[in-house]
């Protein structure tokens, strides 16, 4: 095994991605959330973005202490919230959380600690 390690090469990809223009009468949400520890004190934000690309509203909150997911579940939780009460539709939410996205979709098992985020996540997407 020790050999195995001493000869191992580690490997970094890299992609270029950039953000794009939602579709004409459509609203952009891009969250996140981030942990200073984890746990430790916690903050999340969203930005939404009209067609043009034009902010329409931005928000950035500081929680308390938890974990990095539950600021994230935050996020992508209170941005459609928002969005909702306003009549902002259509709406697509982007995030850079493969975590969340998995959990969301039903894909993996939602942890005990965002499970109210999630299940308002999943109500808001009908």
């Amino acid at each position: 095994m020790i050999r195995f390690f001493e000869a191992y090469k580690l490997v970094v990809i890299t992609k270029r991605i950039t953000w794009q223009l939602p579709n004409e009468r459509w609203f952009k949400c891009n969250t996140d959330g981030a942990s200073r520890e984890n746990p430790g004190p916690i903050s999340y934000g969203f930005c939404v973005r009209n067609y043009v690309g034009d902010v329409v509203f931005a928000k950035v909150e500081q929680i308390g202490n938890t974990t990095n997911m539950v600021a994230k579940a935050r996020g992508i939780m209170e941005g459609p919230s928002y969005y909702i009460q306003m009549d902002f539709h259509p709406l697509i939410i982007e995030t850079d959380s493969m975590v969340m996205k998995k959990i969301i979709e039903g894909e993996w098992e939602v942890p005990w600690c965002i499970s109210k985020e999630v299940k308002k996540i999943n109500q808001m997407k009908g």
